[in-house]
Protein backbone atom coordinates (compact mmCIF):
# COMPACT_ATOMS: atom_id res chain seq x y z
CA UNK A 1 0.00 0.00 0.00
CA UNK A 2 1.34 3.42 -1.03
CA UNK A 3 -0.36 6.52 0.40
CA UNK A 4 0.15 10.20 -0.39
CA UNK A 5 -0.88 12.63 2.37
CA UNK A 6 -1.64 16.18 1.16
CA UNK A 7 -2.06 19.12 3.57
CA UNK A 8 -1.46 22.86 3.34
CA UNK A 9 0.93 22.87 6.34
CA UNK A 10 3.43 20.30 7.58
CA UNK A 11 3.12 20.72 11.35
CA UNK A 12 1.10 23.87 12.19
CA UNK A 13 -2.54 23.41 13.18
CA UNK A 14 -4.78 20.50 14.17
CA UNK A 15 -5.19 19.12 10.64
CA UNK A 16 -1.42 19.02 10.18
CA UNK A 17 -0.88 17.26 13.51
CA UNK A 18 -3.34 14.52 12.57
CA UNK A 19 -2.04 14.17 9.00
CA UNK A 20 1.58 14.10 10.14
CA UNK A 21 0.98 11.57 12.90
CA UNK A 22 -0.94 9.36 10.48
CA UNK A 23 2.00 9.60 8.04
CA UNK A 24 4.48 8.59 10.75
CA UNK A 25 2.37 5.76 12.08
CA UNK A 26 1.77 4.33 8.62
CA UNK A 27 5.54 4.30 8.07
CA UNK A 28 6.00 2.47 11.38
CA UNK A 29 3.47 -0.14 10.22
CA UNK A 30 5.44 -0.76 7.03
CA UNK A 31 3.03 1.22 4.81
CA UNK A 32 4.75 3.44 2.24
CA UNK A 33 3.66 7.03 2.85
CA UNK A 34 4.67 10.42 1.49
CA UNK A 35 3.63 13.84 2.81
CA UNK A 36 3.14 16.76 0.41
CA UNK A 37 2.56 20.17 2.02
CA UNK A 38 1.96 23.63 0.66
CA UNK A 39 4.12 26.01 2.60
CA UNK A 40 5.97 26.59 5.85
CA UNK A 41 7.25 29.68 7.62
CA UNK A 42 6.75 32.88 5.55
CA UNK A 43 5.48 30.81 2.63
CA UNK A 44 8.75 28.92 2.26
CA UNK A 45 10.06 25.53 3.25
CA UNK A 46 9.04 24.25 6.68
CA UNK A 47 11.85 24.09 9.23
CA UNK A 48 10.54 20.66 10.24
CA UNK A 49 10.89 19.07 6.80
CA UNK A 50 14.44 17.81 7.37
CA UNK A 51 13.31 15.78 10.39
CA UNK A 52 10.23 14.25 8.74
CA UNK A 53 10.97 11.41 6.33
CA UNK A 54 9.38 11.41 2.87
CA UNK A 55 7.95 14.93 3.21
CA UNK A 56 8.28 17.65 0.58
CA UNK A 57 7.04 21.15 -0.16
CA UNK A 58 4.77 21.71 -3.14
CA UNK A 59 4.36 25.49 -3.15
CA UNK A 60 6.87 28.28 -3.72
CA UNK A 61 6.93 31.67 -2.02
CA UNK A 62 5.88 33.62 -5.11
CA UNK A 63 3.01 31.21 -5.82
CA UNK A 64 1.84 31.26 -2.18
CA UNK A 65 2.10 35.06 -2.05
CA UNK A 66 0.05 35.35 -5.25
CA UNK A 67 -2.67 33.14 -3.83
CA UNK A 68 -2.69 35.07 -0.54
CA UNK A 69 -3.20 38.34 -2.39
CA UNK A 70 -5.92 37.02 -4.71
CA UNK A 71 -7.66 35.17 -1.88
CA UNK A 72 -7.83 38.26 0.30
CA UNK A 73 -9.48 40.12 -2.58
CA UNK A 74 -11.68 37.48 -4.22
CA UNK A 75 -11.56 34.33 -2.06
CA UNK A 76 -9.92 32.26 -4.81
CA UNK A 77 -6.64 30.30 -5.06
CA UNK A 78 -5.62 30.80 -8.71
CA UNK A 79 -1.88 30.13 -8.99
CA UNK A 80 -1.00 26.42 -9.37
CA UNK A 81 2.29 25.01 -8.10
CA UNK A 82 5.30 25.46 -10.34
CA UNK A 83 8.75 24.00 -10.79
CA UNK A 84 10.12 21.14 -8.71
CA UNK A 85 7.23 21.14 -6.22
CA UNK A 86 4.65 20.76 -8.99
CA UNK A 87 6.59 17.88 -10.59
CA UNK A 88 7.10 16.07 -7.28
CA UNK A 89 3.38 16.30 -6.46
CA UNK A 90 2.31 14.95 -9.86
CA UNK A 91 4.83 12.11 -9.59
CA UNK A 92 3.63 11.29 -6.06
CA UNK A 93 -0.02 11.22 -7.18
CA UNK A 94 0.83 8.69 -9.89
CA UNK A 95 3.03 6.72 -7.46
CA UNK A 96 0.31 6.38 -4.80
CA UNK A 97 -2.35 3.70 -4.50
CA UNK A 98 -4.47 6.18 -2.50
CA UNK A 99 -4.31 9.97 -2.27
CA UNK A 100 -5.36 11.25 1.15
CA UNK A 101 -6.40 14.91 1.16
CA UNK A 102 -6.55 16.88 4.40
CA UNK A 103 -6.83 20.71 4.50
CA UNK A 104 -6.08 21.78 0.91
CA UNK A 105 -7.34 25.39 0.99
CA UNK A 106 -5.64 28.59 2.15
CA UNK A 107 -3.20 29.78 -0.53
CA UNK A 108 -2.03 26.27 -1.45
CA UNK A 109 -3.27 25.40 -4.94
CA UNK A 110 -6.41 25.75 -7.09
CA UNK A 111 -8.93 22.99 -6.39
CA UNK A 112 -9.66 22.70 -10.14
CA UNK A 113 -5.98 21.99 -10.86
CA UNK A 114 -5.78 19.31 -8.17
CA UNK A 115 -8.99 17.58 -9.28
CA UNK A 116 -7.74 17.51 -12.87
CA UNK A 117 -4.54 15.74 -11.78
CA UNK A 118 -6.38 13.27 -9.52
CA UNK A 119 -8.92 12.35 -12.21
CA UNK A 120 -6.19 12.05 -14.84
CA UNK A 121 -4.26 9.65 -12.59
CA UNK A 122 -7.44 7.67 -11.80
CA UNK A 123 -6.53 7.32 -8.14
CA UNK A 124 -8.95 6.63 -5.23
CA UNK A 125 -9.18 9.60 -2.88
CA UNK A 126 -9.78 9.73 0.87
CA UNK A 127 -10.55 13.28 2.02
CA UNK A 128 -10.63 14.14 5.72
CA UNK A 129 -13.00 17.07 6.32
CA UNK A 130 -11.17 18.87 9.11
CA UNK A 131 -13.54 21.79 8.45
CA UNK A 132 -16.49 22.76 6.19
CA UNK A 133 -14.52 23.99 3.16
CA UNK A 134 -15.66 21.25 0.77
CA UNK A 135 -19.29 22.27 1.42
CA UNK A 136 -19.03 26.03 1.00
CA UNK A 137 -18.33 28.50 -1.76
CA UNK A 138 -15.50 30.14 0.14
CA UNK A 139 -14.97 29.64 3.87
CA UNK A 140 -13.57 26.81 5.99
CA UNK A 141 -15.48 27.68 9.16
CA UNK A 142 -19.13 28.65 8.75
CA UNK A 143 -19.67 30.18 12.22
CA UNK A 144 -23.29 29.04 12.17
CA UNK A 145 -24.03 30.16 8.60
CA UNK A 146 -25.84 27.53 6.52
CA UNK A 147 -25.79 29.38 3.22
CA UNK A 148 -24.15 26.32 1.66
CA UNK A 149 -27.52 24.58 1.88
CA UNK A 150 -28.88 27.01 -0.74
CA UNK A 151 -25.77 27.63 -2.85
CA UNK A 152 -24.00 30.37 -0.86
CA UNK A 153 -23.90 33.97 -2.12
CA UNK A 154 -24.54 37.18 -0.14
CA UNK A 155 -21.91 35.86 2.28
CA UNK A 156 -22.44 37.18 5.82
CA UNK A 157 -19.06 35.94 7.07
CA UNK A 158 -16.51 37.28 4.58
CA UNK A 159 -14.09 38.13 7.41
CA UNK A 160 -13.94 34.60 8.72
CA UNK A 161 -11.14 32.26 7.71
CA UNK A 162 -9.93 32.48 5.01
CA UNK A 163 -11.21 36.06 4.62
CA UNK A 164 -12.14 37.76 1.33
CA UNK A 165 -13.03 41.34 0.36
CA UNK A 166 -15.26 40.46 -2.61
CA UNK A 167 -18.01 37.84 -2.54
CA UNK A 168 -17.75 35.22 -5.27
CA UNK A 169 -19.06 32.48 -2.99
CA UNK A 170 -22.08 31.64 -5.20
CA UNK A 171 -20.04 31.08 -8.38
CA UNK A 172 -17.30 29.27 -6.46
CA UNK A 173 -19.93 27.06 -4.83
CA UNK A 174 -21.18 25.95 -8.25
CA UNK A 175 -17.65 25.37 -9.53
CA UNK A 176 -16.70 23.32 -6.46
CA UNK A 177 -19.85 21.18 -6.71
CA UNK A 178 -19.11 20.45 -10.36
CA UNK A 179 -15.54 19.48 -9.52
CA UNK A 180 -16.72 17.23 -6.69
CA UNK A 181 -18.92 15.29 -9.13
CA UNK A 182 -15.71 14.45 -10.99
CA UNK A 183 -14.25 12.95 -7.80
CA UNK A 184 -17.33 11.19 -6.38
CA UNK A 185 -16.83 7.83 -8.17
CA UNK A 186 -13.46 7.43 -6.42
CA UNK A 187 -14.02 9.56 -3.28
CA UNK A 188 -14.52 8.66 0.38
CA UNK A 189 -14.94 11.49 2.88
CA UNK A 190 -13.93 11.09 6.52
CA UNK A 191 -15.03 13.45 9.28
CA UNK A 192 -13.58 13.59 12.81
CA UNK A 193 -17.01 14.39 14.26
CA UNK A 194 -20.61 13.29 13.77
CA UNK A 195 -22.02 16.80 13.33
CA UNK A 196 -19.64 17.63 10.46
CA UNK A 197 -20.34 14.23 8.88
CA UNK A 198 -24.08 14.91 8.99
CA UNK A 199 -23.62 18.30 7.32
CA UNK A 200 -21.59 16.66 4.53
CA UNK A 201 -24.24 13.97 4.08
CA UNK A 202 -26.87 16.70 3.79
CA UNK A 203 -24.87 18.76 1.31
CA UNK A 204 -23.29 15.90 -0.67
CA UNK A 205 -25.77 13.00 -0.49
CA UNK A 206 -23.95 10.98 -3.18
CA UNK A 207 -20.67 10.91 -1.26
CA UNK A 208 -19.59 8.05 1.00
CA UNK A 209 -18.99 9.62 4.44
CA UNK A 210 -17.42 7.93 7.49
CA UNK A 211 -16.52 9.16 10.99
CA UNK A 212 -13.03 8.55 12.38
CA UNK A 213 -12.29 10.66 15.48
CA UNK A 214 -9.07 12.61 15.82
CA UNK A 215 -6.57 11.31 18.36
CA UNK A 216 -3.65 12.17 20.60
CA UNK A 217 -0.59 12.06 18.38
CA UNK A 218 2.21 9.59 19.09
CA UNK A 219 4.77 12.26 20.09
CA UNK A 220 2.38 13.76 22.59
CA UNK A 221 1.47 10.34 23.97
CA UNK A 222 5.15 9.38 24.31
CA UNK A 223 5.81 12.61 26.19
CA UNK A 224 2.98 11.78 28.61
CA UNK A 225 4.94 8.76 29.84
CA UNK A 226 8.20 10.69 30.30
CA UNK A 227 6.99 13.88 31.96
CA UNK A 228 5.62 13.83 35.54
CA UNK A 229 2.00 14.93 35.48
CA UNK A 230 0.72 17.78 37.59
CA UNK A 231 -0.72 17.09 41.03
CA UNK A 232 -1.88 20.70 41.21
CA UNK A 233 -5.64 19.99 41.46
CA UNK A 234 -4.99 18.49 44.91
CA UNK A 235 -2.45 21.12 45.95
CA UNK A 236 -4.50 23.22 48.37
CA UNK A 237 -1.47 25.29 49.42
CA UNK A 238 -0.95 26.88 46.00
CA UNK A 239 -1.55 30.62 45.88
CA UNK A 240 -2.84 30.78 42.32
CA UNK A 241 -5.10 28.67 40.12
CA UNK A 242 -3.29 28.33 36.79
CA UNK A 243 -5.72 28.45 33.85
CA UNK A 244 -4.21 27.52 30.48
CA UNK A 245 -5.56 28.65 27.09
CA UNK A 246 -4.16 27.16 23.87
CA UNK A 247 -4.77 28.35 20.31
CA UNK A 248 -2.64 28.77 17.20
CA UNK A 249 -3.79 32.42 16.99
CA UNK A 250 -4.84 33.76 20.38
CA UNK A 251 -6.20 36.94 18.79
CA UNK A 252 -8.86 35.01 16.83
CA UNK A 253 -12.20 35.94 18.47
CA UNK A 254 -13.86 32.77 17.19
CA UNK A 255 -11.23 30.67 18.98
CA UNK A 256 -10.62 32.71 22.13
CA UNK A 257 -13.40 34.41 24.10
CA UNK A 258 -11.55 37.56 25.12
CA UNK A 259 -14.42 38.91 27.21
CA UNK A 260 -14.65 35.72 29.28
CA UNK A 261 -10.88 35.58 29.81
CA UNK A 262 -10.72 39.23 30.85
CA UNK A 263 -13.43 38.53 33.42
CA UNK A 264 -11.43 35.51 34.64
CA UNK A 265 -8.37 37.74 34.96
CA UNK A 266 -10.39 39.88 37.36
CA UNK A 267 -10.44 36.99 39.86
CA UNK A 268 -7.62 37.54 42.36
CA UNK A 269 -6.53 33.91 42.71
CA UNK A 270 -6.32 33.24 38.94
CA UNK A 271 -3.15 33.17 36.83
CA UNK A 272 -3.73 32.79 33.08
CA UNK A 273 -1.16 30.95 30.94
CA UNK A 274 -1.39 31.11 27.14
CA UNK A 275 0.20 29.01 24.40
CA UNK A 276 0.08 30.35 20.86
CA UNK A 277 0.79 33.43 18.79
CA UNK A 278 -0.57 36.98 19.09
CA UNK A 279 -1.72 36.89 22.69
CA UNK A 280 -3.86 39.96 23.50
CA UNK A 281 -3.48 39.34 27.25
CA UNK A 282 -0.92 40.97 29.52
CA UNK A 283 -0.46 41.80 33.19
CA UNK A 284 0.98 40.54 36.45
CA UNK A 285 -1.26 37.47 36.42
CA UNK A 286 -0.61 36.52 32.75
CA UNK A 287 2.15 34.23 31.47
CA UNK A 288 2.43 34.08 27.66
CA UNK A 289 4.49 31.06 26.57
CA UNK A 290 4.25 31.90 22.87
CA UNK A 291 4.25 29.33 20.08
CA UNK A 292 5.30 25.84 21.21
CA UNK A 293 6.20 23.22 18.58
CA UNK A 294 7.93 20.61 20.74
CA UNK A 295 5.32 18.15 21.99
CA UNK A 296 7.29 17.30 25.14
CA UNK A 297 7.41 20.97 26.09
CA UNK A 298 3.69 21.27 25.37
CA UNK A 299 2.94 18.40 27.75
CA UNK A 300 5.11 20.01 30.44
CA UNK A 301 3.30 23.34 30.18
CA UNK A 302 -0.19 21.83 30.13
CA UNK A 303 0.59 19.47 33.01
CA UNK A 304 1.83 22.38 35.16
CA UNK A 305 -1.60 24.07 34.98
CA UNK A 306 -4.64 23.41 37.16
CA UNK A 307 -7.35 23.68 34.53
CA UNK A 308 -7.57 24.19 30.76
CA UNK A 309 -10.06 26.55 29.17
CA UNK A 310 -11.60 25.83 25.74
CA UNK A 311 -13.73 28.61 24.25
CA UNK A 312 -13.61 27.94 20.49
CA UNK A 313 -16.87 28.41 18.60
CA UNK A 314 -15.60 27.03 15.32
CA UNK A 315 -13.53 23.91 16.04
CA UNK A 316 -14.86 20.79 14.38
CA UNK A 317 -13.15 18.58 16.96
CA UNK A 318 -11.00 20.36 19.53
CA UNK A 319 -7.79 18.39 20.14
CA UNK A 320 -6.91 20.75 22.97
CA UNK A 321 -9.64 19.24 25.14
CA UNK A 322 -8.36 15.68 25.00
CA UNK A 323 -4.73 16.79 25.26
CA UNK A 324 -5.49 18.62 28.52
CA UNK A 325 -7.36 15.64 29.94
CA UNK A 326 -4.50 13.34 28.92
CA UNK A 327 -2.14 15.57 30.93
CA UNK A 328 -4.28 14.98 34.00
CA UNK A 329 -5.94 18.39 34.25
CA UNK A 330 -9.65 19.22 33.99
CA UNK A 331 -11.11 20.99 30.96
CA UNK A 332 -13.64 23.81 31.27
CA UNK A 333 -15.17 24.00 27.79
CA UNK A 334 -17.71 26.56 26.65
CA UNK A 335 -20.74 24.83 25.15
CA UNK A 336 -20.39 24.16 21.39
CA UNK A 337 -21.05 21.33 18.94
CA UNK A 338 -17.42 20.19 19.25
CA UNK A 339 -17.24 20.30 23.05
CA UNK A 340 -20.57 18.49 23.40
CA UNK A 341 -19.48 15.66 21.12
CA UNK A 342 -15.85 15.24 22.23
CA UNK A 343 -16.56 15.48 25.97
CA UNK A 344 -19.84 13.60 25.67
CA UNK A 345 -17.92 10.53 24.45
CA UNK A 346 -16.14 10.60 27.82
CA UNK A 347 -19.21 11.26 29.95
CA UNK A 348 -18.12 14.86 30.61
CA UNK A 349 -20.05 18.08 30.00
CA UNK A 350 -19.47 21.50 28.49
CA UNK A 351 -20.65 24.63 30.32
CA UNK A 352 -22.04 28.12 29.99
CA UNK A 353 -19.62 31.02 30.49
CA UNK A 354 -21.30 31.97 33.75
CA UNK A 355 -20.83 28.46 35.10
CA UNK A 356 -17.12 28.62 34.33
CA UNK A 357 -16.79 31.95 36.12
CA UNK A 358 -18.65 30.67 39.17
CA UNK A 359 -16.46 27.57 39.45
CA UNK A 360 -13.20 29.46 39.07
CA UNK A 361 -14.38 32.08 41.56
CA UNK A 362 -15.18 29.43 44.17
CA UNK A 363 -13.17 29.65 47.39
CA UNK A 364 -12.85 25.86 47.34
CA UNK A 365 -11.90 25.62 43.68
CA UNK A 366 -9.12 23.01 44.19
CA UNK A 367 -11.57 20.54 45.74
CA UNK A 368 -14.03 21.31 42.94
CA UNK A 369 -11.45 20.58 40.24
CA UNK A 370 -10.63 17.16 41.69
CA UNK A 371 -14.20 15.89 41.32
CA UNK A 372 -14.97 13.08 38.87
CA UNK A 373 -17.15 15.32 36.72
CA UNK A 374 -13.98 17.14 35.55
CA UNK A 375 -11.26 14.48 35.49
CA UNK A 376 -10.86 11.16 33.71
CA UNK A 377 -8.27 8.38 33.77
CA UNK A 378 -5.68 8.41 31.02
CA UNK A 379 -6.36 4.77 30.13
CA UNK A 380 -10.03 5.51 29.57
CA UNK A 381 -9.21 8.60 27.52
CA UNK A 382 -6.81 6.69 25.28
CA UNK A 383 -9.34 3.89 24.81
CA UNK A 384 -11.60 6.48 23.15
CA UNK A 385 -9.11 8.92 21.61
CA UNK A 386 -5.91 6.88 21.26
CA UNK A 387 -4.29 6.50 17.86
CA UNK A 388 -4.48 2.73 17.31
CA UNK A 389 -8.18 2.42 16.45
CA UNK A 390 -8.24 5.55 14.28
CA UNK A 391 -5.08 4.72 12.32
CA UNK A 392 -6.38 1.20 11.70
CA UNK A 393 -9.71 2.65 10.53
CA UNK A 394 -7.89 4.87 8.02
CA UNK A 395 -5.83 1.91 6.79
CA UNK A 396 -9.04 -0.06 6.27
CA UNK A 397 -10.53 2.90 4.37
CA UNK A 398 -7.54 2.93 2.04
CA UNK A 399 -7.91 -0.77 1.33
CA UNK A 400 -11.67 -0.44 0.78
CA UNK A 401 -11.16 2.43 -1.69
CA UNK A 402 -8.58 0.49 -3.71
CA UNK A 403 -10.76 -2.63 -3.68
CA UNK A 404 -13.91 -0.78 -4.79
CA UNK A 405 -12.10 0.98 -7.61
CA UNK A 406 -10.58 -2.24 -8.96
CA UNK A 407 -13.78 -4.33 -8.72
Amino acid sequence: MKVLQVNVRLQEGGAARIALDLHRQLLSLGVESRFAYGWGEKGGKSSAESSIPHSFQVGQQIQVASNILLHQVAGIDYAPPVGVGRQRLIEAIHWADVVHLHAIHSYFLPFSWLVKELVHAGKPVVWTAHDYWMLTGRCAFTEGCEGWRTGCGCCPTQKNYPSSYLDFSASQFKAKRWLLTELVPRLRVVSPSEFVAQAIKDGLPNVDVRVIPNWIDSEFEAALHNVPLSTAPANHSAKKIKVIIIANDLSDPTKVDRELINRILGISHIEVHTVGQNSPFAGANVVNHGKITQRKRMVEIIASANVALFTSEKDTFGLVMIEALACGIPIFAVDSLASREVLGMLGLESMRCQEILERLNSLDVFTLLSKDRYVISRSRLLSVYGSIASVNAYHESYEDCVRLLTC
